[in-house]
């Protein structure tokens, strides 16, 4: 039985701790006093901690972890807050701006010090394919030099990097998870198309990739268990789509109008760092992770995954 350590147990964490507990001992953090029956109940050791408070990740030193999963997102990371543990959806970790590069992923490197004494047999860093940057539309894979273009993608980017130095000194064998936008249960786009909060950009032809949070959470299992140190994985699934397809499929299933806005009401409506993320077009490829990792996904396309994660929440 292993010892696993889930920093940020928020929607994906959750289930990944669930996913690992029936064979292993999982400790997952959280910041949150309310959330620890919800770990409780997956079969998790609830850990609070705030990793915004100088010093916190002191209290790691305590565990000894075979492997960590490290999903928390750096401070002042819109990109995916609720990946932090909290209730909302849309607010950052301290709702703050993304720091300089110099500053950000301090909370990493803290928790890997803070594991130094414990021989990881992995540290997998949960990172973001924002750190592409607008490809055109072209495909990109892992050895696709980085350019990212918005706030988030580049405070991604320093913080990967920032892993690999103090993996390589810690000897925490550290490895990279590229994910695109996640989708599941209770993320479907269905409530905010529903109340009008999302609408698509008239004439969009960006091209977008997503992933079914199961195959994610499988995804990350196989970066523990076969990946190899200082390896970048993309977790996505097989098929990069025209970005507005995914929302109208939910609009439809559900009988819900979908609403649009013209692009300039887009830079009006948007600060430059969602909006790069909204017109960001890139197709990822997922070879490595079908032919390395050996991970055959239950959802390869969103079109398999949104009417099952609409029936799970009752509403297909």
């Amino acid at each position: 039985m292993a010892e696993v350590l889930v920093v940020g147990c928020g929607y994906t964490g959750l289930r990944l701790g669930r996913r690992l507990a029936a064979e292993n001992r999982v400790i997952g953090t959280t910041r949150y006093p309310a959330r620890r029956a919800e770990l409780e109940a997956a079969g998790i050791e609830p850990l609070l901690l705030d990793l915004t408070r100088p010093g916190a990740a002191r209290a790691l030193g305590r565990t000894s972890p075979d492997v960590c999963f490290y999903l928390a997102p750096p401070v002042g990371d819109t990109e995916r807050a609720a990946e932090s543990g909290g209730p909302g959806k849309s607010t950052g970790a301290d709702g703050g701006p993304v720091r300089d590069e110099a500053d950000t992923g301090a909370e990493v490197e803290a928790v890997m010090r803070a594991l130094g004494r414990a021989p990881l047999e992995a540290f997998v860093y949960a990172s973001s394919t924002s750190v592409y940057g607008d490809a055109g539309g072209d495909t990109v894979d892992e050895s696709t030099l980085p350019r990212p273009d918005s706030p988030a993608g580049r405070a991604r980017l320093a913080t990967e990097r920032r892993v690999l130095r103090a993996g390589w000194t810690l000897d925490s064998r550290p490895r990279i998870a590229r994910i695109s936008g996640i989708y599941g249960p209770g993320r479907t786009l269905r409530e905010q198309i529903g109340s009008g909060r999302y609408r698509v950009i008239e004439g969009d032809a960006t091209w977008a990739n997503r992933i079914h949070v199961d195959d994610l959470v499988e995804g990350l299992v196989a970066i523990w268990r076969r990946g190899e140190n200082g390896r970048v994985y993309d977790l996505v699934d097989d098929e990069p789509h025209p970005s507005a397809d995914f929302a109208r499929l939910v609009a439809r299933l559900c009988g819900l109008e979908l609403l649009t806005l013209s692009l300039q009401e887009a830079r009006a409506t948007y600060g430059p760092d969602r909006l790069a993320r909204k017109l960001g077009s890139r197709r990822v490829s997922n070879r490595r992770l079908r032919e390395e990792l050996g991970v055959e996904l239950r959802y390869p396309s969103y079109r398999d995954g949104v009417p099952t994660a609409l029936e799970a929440e009752g509403a297909a």
